[in-house]
């Protein structure tokens, strides 16, 4: 059903009352709504940041030095030309520094006799080296040095196509000797050779004969950019960070979630170890069947941050692993201190260690945090009523201007904010959106820190639209308590399709191109559209309107006196409002109507990313009721001017 047929029947019906009505009592206004409450969560899953959102192209760049000792994995030796011969492999008697402690070493084992020949290294990148109309150029840099039969270059850097028949940009370095140096060029493209988007690539780093045997070369943060969302060195890839930014969201939680943990304590998220030269990030394994580059660290997730201009809410290390492991309390002063210090390099200034470490890293005002969580649902562990304590304290003690989040209720010690999480199947979330309803108003804030549908009724649950709808449900009863829910996000929030170990998630990819789900465009939609102040909504179920079916809520922009209704509708067929009454009002002047609907199991996908995608047109209106027939599965938000 397309939009304007929603409209039409809007302006023929007005004023028809056969008995079902939503009242908005425009001239009761409610409590103020929380300024921040639609954010997003991040956490390394699915590749959500490695081969993500962040930028970079090179898969293992750093040869995952904490991986067993590292390993070559995307790597492969290039041979080119007749009678070539060569090998590549681990190297440990040649580390880049005292964190990376290998090399790549690539053996020459024939003479290359002309230039026709060529021996080198070829990565294949996360799935594919991408090429795009709009990269219009790449910063590719990486370490290289040579032992053996003299050899000073050049080497040639190329972005090609699998089969070599492509060379799509190339450059040249020279001067290699025997120590390592950092190499950088700019590669770029001939546009008359990407007409179109592909991963059929690899970049490659290689020496053209004349060439003796017995050369060796060393390789490490082999690395390549594409054009970076605000053009960050070390940045984001740009589709992917803008449609966040296009939802505007109100603050960033990160760096997880479970990723935060770790499978065990060595494979917690160290921000120190996360900040600085990425040549000297070791990276770890990540708790989701690989290994992260922690590329995309400390800084990199602050200055997104700063970017969407939204507020940070820091997770930091609790003590308690995924795999139970706990931090025995007389053991967990170092963990304490390290909280403490990640605090001090987000808000010290230049007099502290930690602030003035900020500033050497290239920032240097202090960030806006608020915001400081304490582990990740703890509710799996059995002494977060110890560990909570321990870090509440010392906070406390040092940052009494922080709010602080717990992820377990404990009466250890007071509780400002309650971080709660959800994923539920279907039908439950429509079932419980008055939740919140009768919460205590004089205890904790409430954050629901992760939530979404898993529709486990369909063998492969995704964010289809009926999914989508029952997180809307939910989210219209977060909204009208958000006198106590003060923050929510979906999670998780990045799925690559090459590597899906958790769905739904809001937005799929690979390496050249993305799309958002529908629960994604729902979060889009509450998050952008939204008032300051709550507006009660009551329907009459008697009346024939059946709240098991269509949530409401309401709200006004103070600033420019607009009324923003939510209408959700999670039924199998369209549900009739006969009167939509507006109370308080005379009349209105018109406004906007926009709807986000679909069928039970539509979804979107790469052939068609905007299948179920909202729609906006004027709505008409200047009354103060009206008709309006909800779509089946669909989000209705009106902005009605008063």
């Amino acid at each position: 059903m397309q939009i304007c047929s929603f409209v039409i029947g809007l302006l023929a019906l007005i004023g028809v009352a056969q008995g079902s009505v939503l009242n908005v009592t425009v001239d009761q206004p409610g409590h103020e709504i929380s300024p921040i409450l639609w954010g997003i969560f991040f956490e390394e899953i699915n590749h959500a940041g490695d081969g993500g959102l962040y930028a970079e192209l090179i898969k293992n760049r750093a040869l995952s030095p904490k991986l067993t000792g590292g390993n070559l994995d995307g790597y492969s030796v290039l041979k080119s030309g007749d009678d070539v011969d060569g090998r590549i492999y681990l190297s440990r008697d040649h580390p880049l520094n005292d964190v990376l402690k290998t090399s790549l070493r690539l053996n020459v084992n024939k003479d290359l006799n002309n230039s026709q020949q060529r021996i080198g290294i070829s990565n294949t990148g996360y799935y594919g080296i991408p090429t795009r109309p709009d990269y219009t150029s790449y910063r590719a840099s990486f370490y290289a040095k040579t032992e053996g039969s003299p050899f000073t270059g050049p080497l040639t850097v190329s972005i090609e196509s699998k089969d070599g028949s492509i060379v799509y940009t190339s450059a040249q370095v020279a001067d290699i000797t025997n120590e390592f140096k950092k190499f950088e060029v700019v590669l770029t493209p001939n546009p008359d050779l990407i007409r179109t988007p592909s991963l059929d690539n690899v970049f490659n780093i290689y020496a053209n004969g004349p060439v003796a045997n017995n050369t060796s070369f060393f390789f490490n943060v082999v690395s390549l950019f594409p054009p970076t969302f605000n053009n960050r060195t070390n940045g984001l890839r740009m589709d992917l960070a803008q449609k966040l930014a296009d939802a505007k969201p109100s603050f960033f939680r990160f760096p997880g979630g479970n990723f935060l943990e770790g499978n065990t304590i060595a494979d917690r998220f160290i921000w120190e170890e996360t900040i600085g030269d990425i040549a000297r990030r070791p990276g770890h394994m990540g708790c989701w069947g690989y290994y992260s580059t922690d590329g995309l660290g400390l800084l990199e997730y602050l200055e997104f941050a700063e970017d969407l201009n939204a507020e940070i809410i820091l997770g930091v290390f609790a003590g308690y692993a995924l795999n139970g492991d706990s931090i025995p309390p007389q053991e967990m002063g170092p963990y304490i201190e390290s909280a403490l210090n990640e605090i001090e390099y987000l808000i010290g200034d230049s007099s502290t260690t930690w602030g003035a470490r900020r500033i050497a890293d290239g920032h240097v005002e202090p960030f806006n945090l608020t915001y400081v969580e304490i582990g990740n649902e703890d509710w799996f562990s059995s002494d977060y009523y110890i560990r909570y304590p321990q870090f509440y304290d010392a906070i406390r003690a040092k940052y009494p201007q922080l709010e602080i989040i717990a992820t377990q209720n404990v009466d250890t010690r007071p509780i400002p904010i309650l971080d709660d999480h959800f994923y539920p199947g279907y039908g439950w979330f429509p079932d419980n959106h008055r939740h919140y309803d009768n919460h205590p108003r004089n205890g904790s804030k409430i954050f629901v820190g992760e939530y979404a549908t898993r529709d486990n009724s369909h063998p492969q649950p995704e964010a289809n639209t009926a999914a989508a709808m029952d997180d809307a449900a939910f989210m219209t009863g977060m909204e009208r308590n958000s006198d106590i829910v003060i923050m929510a996000c979906y999670a998780p929030l990045f799925g690559h399709l090459n590597d899906l170990v958790w769905k739904p998630d809001g937005i799929y990819y690979n390496g050249v191109t993305s799309f958002a789900t529908p629960a994604w465009w729902v979060q889009h939609l509450f998050s952008v559209i939204r008032g300051d102040t709550y507006i009660p909504t009551a329907s009459d179920a008697n009346e024939g309107l059946p709240q098991e079916k269509i949530f409401h809520v309401a709200s006004r922009k103070s600033d420019t006196n607009t009324l923003v209704l939510k209408i959700v509708n999670t039924n199998t067929e369209d549900i009739a409002i006969d009167t939509v009454q507006l109370q308080g009002v005379s009349g209105t002047q018109g406004g906007s109507i926009t709807v986000l609907t679909g069928g039970r199991w539509d979804q979107n996908d790469l052939e068609e990313p905007l299948r179920v995608s909202p729609r906006t047109e004027t709505f008409n209106v200047t009354g103060n009721s009206f008709y309006y027939n909800a779509p089946a599965f669909s989000l209705t938000i009106l902005e009605i001017q008063l």
